[in-house]
């Protein structure tokens, strides 16, 4: 919903990764704020043989490469402990979605994630503090080291959230993610 705080906090998050590509000298198609470009979702929709499909938020399109990053907003990392590792995830619908435009357009899908507040010890459970930490993975990276969790989110404890199309979620490592300052200038060849 367009009021939610989760949406304004999505919305700053994207907004700030656009501004930081531009500084960079790319050419941006912010896909995310698209509105009413499909009935019935809120998400930014491609058209394919076959039906919609979830974009990510941004098409960047630079001097040596144009890739696709998906930006999201969250407040924290979880703590899984069967695997003993801090986690983020989405939901396994757009996952699947984002592999199956990668591979149709050949353009790179990058995960970028915005952190409200981030672990004091990135191996161990801790306690977590505010922060302003930008993590970026390839979607290649996050397929190779992630998982597949039918009852993501929402757990044992609640069989009706089950992400988009009930499909459950796809969780990966926090580690295998790199650390982006947006403040500092951009590094060359970055993207």
């Amino acid at each position: 919903m367009r009021d939610s705080g989760e949406w304004f906090l999505g919305d700053y998050a994207q907004r700030r990764w656009v501004r930081w590509l531009a500084r960079r000298g790319n050419l941006l198609l912010p896909t995310h704020a698209l509105q009413d470009n499909a009935p019935g979702t809120k998400a930014p929709m491609l058209l394919a043989e076959g039906g919609l499909l979830v974009a990510p938020d941004v098409l960047c399109i630079g001097a040596k490469a144009t890739n696709w990053h998906e930006v999201k907003a969250k407040s924290a990392p979880n703590w899984h402990r069967n695997s003993a590792r801090w986690e983020h995830g989405i939901d396994c619908a757009n996952f699947e979605e984002y592999a199956e435009i990668q591979a149709r357009t050949g353009w790179r899908v990058e995960m970028v994630l915005h952190e409200e507040q981030s672990p004091t010890d990135e191996q161990a459970c801790s306690a977590l503090l505010p922060s302003d930490v930008w993590l970026w993975a390839p979607l290649d990276a996050v397929r190779d080291a992630g998982e597949h969790r039918p009852a993501w989110p929402g757990g044992a404890a609640d069989p009706t959230r089950r992400g988009r199309r009930g499909k459950g979620g796809w969780l990966w490592p926090r580690a295998v993610m790199r650390r982006i300052d947006v403040d500092a200038e951009p590094q060359v060849g970055m993207f």
